[in-house]
């Protein structure tokens, strides 16, 4: 490895990881990158299986794709694969990467040349800004968009599974008195309070939505019946506290609701959510006039 050796120091302070192994997966060599990257020292990975970096659930997979590689050698760039790759730490945790792939020839030997980069930040900046254009920013509940999503995805379950949905549709009663009386801050931690109250109780499978300025949205999905899930829908209500303090303010609370079923009430979106809106502005009416006071 003469002449590979030679051109090592060219990879050393490299920003990125590097590894070279032989056609056996044996390490050959690491730059300083890589060995901060993994946790383990030069002398710990040379001369080993480049699997002791593959996590345990993964290993069979990865000696596979080693094998399909080895029988068809090429340049393999950054970014080409549909799913990260994870690197094993010496410490068991593991970071996303991604990971391009050269052959290289060598006194007749052939070795695979492997420049590891780590993908955390990237990754976790994705995550941020998927969330962030699926959830409500004051409240953290799904948005309109996600809420429509899961609604859709609820109704085909449903349909392939030949059982019933429910989607409650929610409303806070004269809000727009909290508003007017305390300020849109005060408005908004009473949001932000009864929506965290709106997730107390449900299921994995639930889904509960902010969906426009006071209105939400439960998706509840596997219901055996219009009784059962009006039964679900009351019990969801009890989380409401009837009174929030906010700062020195002790704001009184009412929330009214209409449901409606799948199929029973409508086979499509629209139909759905305007006969649990029927029913909402229906209870609406009989709902007391809230009283708001310091």
């Amino acid at each position: 490895m003469k002449e590979l050796e030679q051109d090592l120091f060219l990879l050393e302070h490299m920003p990125d990881g590097v590894l070279i192994s032989n056609v056996r997966g044996g390490v050959t060599y690491v730059n300083a990158r890589l060995e901060q990257l993994s946790g383990y020292r030069r002398e710990q990975l040379v001369g080993r299986s480049l699997e002791q970096l593959v996590p345990a659930g993964m290993k069979a997979a990865h000696r596979a794709m080693r094998d399909g590689y080895l029988h068809r050698p090429r340049a393999r760039p950054m970014g080409v694969v549909e799913r990260d790759y994870r690197l094993l730490r010496r410490d068991g945790t593991s970071i996303s990467v991604d990971i391009s792939l050269a052959p290289i020839t060598r006194q007749g030997s052939t070795y695979v040349l492997a420049v590891v980069r780590d993908i955390t930040a990237r990754r976790n900046l994705e995550a941020k800004l998927e969330h962030e254009a699926l959830h409500d920013p004051l409240t953290g509940l799904a948005n309109r968009t996600l809420y429509m999503d899961r609604l859709a995805q609820a109704m085909l379950q449903a349909r392939r599974d030949r059982r019933q949905m429910a989607l409650v549709m929610l409303d806070l009663d004269n809000f727009k008195a909290v508003n007017d009386t305390y300020g849109h801050q005060s408005g908004d931690r009473v949001l932000s309070r009864v929506a965290k109250a709106f997730a107390v109780g449900l299921r994995a499978t639930d889904t509960v939505a902010r969906i426009g300025g006071d209105e939400f949205a439960w998706v509840l999905p596997g219901v055996s019946g219009r009784h059962a899930a009006m039964v679900m829908m009351a019990k969801l209500l009890q989380s409401v506290p009837a009174r929030l303090a906010v700062g020195r303010k002790a704001i009184d609370v009412s929330v009214s609701a209409g449901l409606s079923l799948f199929p029973d009430d409508g086979e499509d979106i629209d139909t759905l959510m305007g006969v649990a809106d029927v029913h909402l502005y229906a209870a609406k009416r009989r709902a007391p006039v809230a009283h708001y006071r310091v």
